[in-house]
């Protein structure tokens, strides 16, 4: 997994405007998409079909299980985050939304917003709430959801 300071041989941090700069098609990653990701040759194939497969550094922070750090570095994950006052915007108007969360959907929307395709791995409903809010035309790939009982 990409990530700024760390040993010369890891690539580092990049900034939106970079992601932007590179691709066509984004494929982000949350999370909990990423700990029911079961077949990594899937998302490599993925990442193989022009998408390039990230996530923010808040998100690269909440997995802390081997199996999934692991993947994170085998698909080549990047880490890209938005700017902070965007995330906060949103955080804002989703006070209930988590800064990961949050920064999840300002990259999505920084990057459709410069005529990125994104599409976004997640089995978080209220991410996907956000996200349908916020971001417009943007694919949401669930994996495993299952709603809350009332």
């Amino acid at each position: 997994m990409a990530r700024e300071g760390e040993a010369s041989e890891v690539k580092e941090n990049h900034d939106v405007r970079e992601a932007e700069d590179k691709a066509t098609k984004a494929m982000i990653l949350d999370s909990s998409g990423l700990f029911h990701i079961r077949n990594a040759y899937i998302i490599g194939e993925i990442s193989n079909g022009g998408y390039r497969l990230v996530t923010t550094s808040l998100v690269a922070d909440e997995v802390k299980d081997i199996r999934s750090r692991a993947l994170l570095d085998l698909i080549n994950v990047e880490i890209l985050d938005p700017d902070p006052n965007m995330i906060n915007a949103i955080k804002l108007r989703n006070p209930k939304l988590s800064d990961a969360d949050a920064s999840i959907v300002a990259l999505a929307s920084s990057m459709a917003t410069s005529g990125v395709e994104v599409s976004v791995v997640t089995d978080d409903v209220g991410l996907i709430k956000a996200l349908r809010k916020h971001v417009k035309n943007t694919k949401i790939i669930t994996i495993n959801i299952k709603e809350k009982s009332k």
